[in-house]
């Protein structure tokens, strides 16, 4: 596999082509490193991976995150110096991503007013910044170089300085952001200069031989922004300071578009790595939900870029690269793209984990050490709950036997991989069709437990691991009345008519009325077979990939929709029930069904 051949980054050599992009965590509230860091990032460089970039980490106090890893004083160095040390002792080499936030910094975290090329407020923290002077340029530029140094007197073995999602050096190239008039503003050439000069001065700093990365958005997404032509530009001028690698991802925080949830086709922002490629001389990385080998593996063939990032793939599983490399893709467990542990940890300043893997970020606390007694251990439901209690227990040496009365693993994640966007939560299931097994696990479906079965079986531990049972209708229903659960919708047991009215606005039944609404659309295929034999025009197209056979109504007590969903997510969910042409009712209270009719008052 073409993934797994070396490359040189400048004079470093990367074992192979997987890199693990800066991911913001949260583990250092005081900016210290600390070993919850550092044997998160260990277990990392152990699972494979060739570079890992940890980070954002702080230039200076003017434009710091919530929780960064302090890159901005010698007072963090000796942190610092075992963090790198720690990654390389396991096998990867190491970099530090140099942050500087701009008008996306929150003046809660800083206690002072954030800074910007121009004092336009932010839609992502609803401040406005102060204007930048020159000597805030001067100084701002210095200190991402001081950082590069500091990075280097550390240990790292590159710096990445990030110039995407809208942070800063984003800041300076946007015509949206910067309304300046001065060198740094108007024409192309003076919004790049900002981003030039951080550059040049940091190749000043650290001397014509340390690697330096920069991160760049290949297509902004925002309209009225910067496109991928503006992006191969600055790109082109930039390897002209002395870049050595090119970090390619999407758009910014604000934009409309997005950047790593389930409604991300996996890959699908290679092609804007492959319009730097073609543009540069030295490598490019490949980011945004690349979470399978094969995808990673197709876009290296296909010269879309020459270095893949696995991310949150990585914090779902960190020996997705070892897996990988011995092709044994079944065992990997993948990231399921729900962003309920990661992202939306982080934009809610609360430390990152994973749905999917409850070590991450415990590693230095969650050792799964040999059981002193082997037992036999006795689940009674295989859904996600029951599926890792029994991969643990017979990881730990026990004998795990696992009892489901349906007919297949899973449980409610069946129901959770139906609707748009969530279907990678069915790589979950498949995971553990094959850890089970693999880890000695004896499984028996179609098992109604009872209590006598149970007591026959003579197990040193029972875990019930039964699930949820769907809830009581809050509402008179009479005869007549075609009410079902959401579960006989999702799994296709029974057909709905032509008007649907989904009861409850939470994301059981927001991701409900969408599959509805779903129901007589065409499928992507299709789209793309009209698109490409210019069969109907693109207004039209879109049309039909959003308008079904079905009227869909959505009927919700409290005021607003989707509002138990994360903050990365939500915007899109009740975007895609505007677009879809859901009808909303939020704050009507249903009073009784019979008939097939619903009553309902409108609250006050």
């Amino acid at each position: 596999m073409k993934l797994f051949e070396p490359i040189k980054i400048k004079h470093l050599i990367l074992k192979n082509r997987i890199a693990m992009p800066a991911i913001h965590h949260s583990y250092t509230p005081e900016g210290f490193v600390n070993e919850r860091l550092i044997s998160y990032y260990a277990e990392r460089a152990r699972g494979g991976a060739a570079l890992i970039t940890v980070g954002g980490c702080s230039i200076d106090l003017l434009g710091p995150g919530p929780m960064m890893i302090g890159l901005h004083d010698d007072v963090y160095l000796e942190g610092l110096k075992k963090l790198a040390a720690a990654i390389k002792d396991n096998g990867a080499l190491a970099a530090a991503q140099l942050y500087q936030a701009g008008r996306y910094t929150h003046s809660m975290m800083t206690g002072q007013e954030p800074v910007a090329p121009s004092p336009l407020a932010s839609r992502l923290t609803r401040e406005k910044p102060r204007e930048m002077t020159a000597d805030d340029i001067k100084q701002v530029i210095n200190s991402f170089a001081q950082a590069a140094l500091r990075a280097n007197k550390a240990g790292f073995d590159a710096v990445e300085i990030l110039g995407s999602a809208g942070y800063l050096i984003c800041q300076f190239l946007s015509p949206l952001t910067n309304q300046r008039t001065d060198l740094y503003g108007g024409s192309l050439e003076n919004r790049m200069r900002f981003g030039r000069e951080v550059v040049e001065r940091c190749r000043e700093l650290v001397g014509p031989d340390y690697p330096l990365i920069i991160r760049l958005s290949g297509n902004d997404f925002m309209a009225g922004n910067n496109s991928r032509q503006e992006t191969i530009a600055f790109a082109q001028a930039l390897e002209e300071c002395g870049i050595d690698c090119f970090n390619i991802t999407g758009g910014w925080h604000e934009s409309r578009v997005p950047q790593i949830t389930g409604d991300l086709p996996r890959g699908v922002f290679a092609y804007l790595a492959r319009a730097v490629k073609e543009a540069v001389n030295v490598p490019v990385i490949a980011s945004n939900r690349i979470n399978d080998p094969v995808v990673a593996e197709e876009i290296l063939q296909h010269h879309l870029a020459d270095i893949v990032n696995i991310g949150r793939a990585l914090i779902a599983d960190p020996y997705w690269p070892e897996k990988a490399r011995q092709r044994n893709f079944q065992a990997i467990r993948r990231c399921i793209a729900c962003n309920q542990g990661c992202l939306d940890m982080v934009f809610t300043f609360q430390d990152v984990h994973c749905t999917v893997n409850a070590r991450a970020g415990r590693e230095n606390d969650t050792v799964i050490a040999p059981a002193e007694k082997r037992k036999d251990v006795l689940i009674i439901g295989a859904g996600p709950a029951g599926m890792e209690t029994a991969r643990i227990a017979a990881k730990r040496g026990h004998r795990v036997t696992i009892w489901e009365k349906g007919a297949r693993l899973g449980g409610n994640l069946h129901y959770a991989a139906i609707p748009p966007g969530k279907e990678e939560f069915t790589t979950l299931i498949n995971y553990y069709e094959y850890a089970l097994p693999a880890s000695g696990v004896t499984i028996k479906l179609n098992h109604d437990a009872s209590a006598e079965e149970i007591i026959a079986e003579k197990a040193d531990t029972v875990v019930l691991a039964t699930g949820t049972v769907p809830a009581k209708t809050p509402f008179p229903v009479k005869e007549g009345s075609n009410l079902v659960n959401a579960s006989a919708i999702l799994d296709g047991s029974l057909l709905p008519g032509k008007n649907v009215v989904v009861i409850g606005g939470g994301s059981v039944g927001c991701e409900t009325a969408l599959t509805v609404a779903k129901m007589g659309t065409i499928s992507k295929e299709m789209a793309c077979f009209l698109l490409e034999n210019d069969a109907e025009p693109a207004e039209q197209i879109r049309e039909l990939l959003t308008r079904g056979s079905r009227k869909v109504a959505l009927v919700e007590m409290e005021k607003g929709i989707a509002r138990d969903m994360g903050i990365s997510t939500r915007w899109i969910t009740v975007g895609c029930i505007r677009r879809w042409g859901i009808k909303v009712l939020d704050e009507y209270l249903v009073k009784e069904s019979h008939d097939s009719k619903l009553i309902t008052k409108k609250l006050l």
